[in-house]
């Protein structure tokens, strides 16, 4: 039996102490009668504890080990979540946004450089000026938080950096909008970023004598 599904994720996530099951199922949108089924197995597991008051019955939340992992696991879920509609929402977006700095780097190099803020799902975009309001809208109506280049970034994932720019050009790879090759050589070259810059070198043949990994320039 899988104990981790939607619907114990659901009534994990929404339960609170004194709720009744069908309280719970009214949170969580889920038939009563799954919902029922599935807060009988959270019991048996310790994650819910089960509680007769007159004609109903009631809950508690077992807040030790497992309610704790669930709430981690369901977190995640979440998180996962959001960074799939952010991906899906930036291959279609009506606006005149691109990725740029190092996560058009991961994105021209298709992975072959990831940057910790990649792996951290902290992304940069830069927007058009008269489309930064639209943009901003869009991204609070999924639920992705934002802010401006420069601040730190909060708990919230992904978390997207945001500048504001004029006359942007974009291409598309893989379907991204994604500021053009060239400039992102340029960004390279400006900040040293050799190990960027050999790996677009290596893929696309570029010229740049770029010499940094043993690997690639000392055989």
């Amino acid at each position: 039996m899988k104990i981790i599904n939607p619907i114990t994720a659901g009534i994990i996530k929404e339960a609170k102490d004194g709720d009744s099951i069908r309280k719970v199922a009214k949170k969580t949108g889920f038939a009563y009668s799954a919902v029922y089924r599935w807060v009988m197995n959270l019991e048996a597991f310790g994650v819910l504890d089960l509680e007769r008051q007159g004609n109903k019955t009631v809950i508690s939340v077992n807040r030790e080990l497992i309610y704790r992992k669930f709430m981690e696991l369901s977190g995640a879920l979440e998180t996962a979540e959001r960074d799939r509609v952010f991906w899906r929402l930036m291959r279609k977006t009506r606006f005149r946004a691109r990725f740029v700095r190092g996560t058009a780097a991961v994105i021209w190099t298709q992975g072959g450089y990831i940057t910790g803020d990649f792996f951290g799902k902290i992304y940069h975009i830069e927007v058009l000026e008269r489309d930064s309001r639209g943009f901003k809208e869009e991204l609070e109506k999924q639920g992705i938080v934002f802010a401006k280049e420069g601040t730190i970034p909060g708990k919230g994932r992904p978390f997207v950096y945001i500048e504001i720019g004029r006359g942007l050009k974009i291409e598309r790879k893989k379907g991204l909008p994604v500021m053009p090759l060239r400039e992102l050589v340029s960004w390279c070259r400006h900040l040293h970023l050799e190990p960027i810059l050999e790996q677009l070198d290596l893929m696309y043949n570029l010229g740049l004598k770029v010499k940094y990994s043993e690997i690639y320039t000392n055989v």
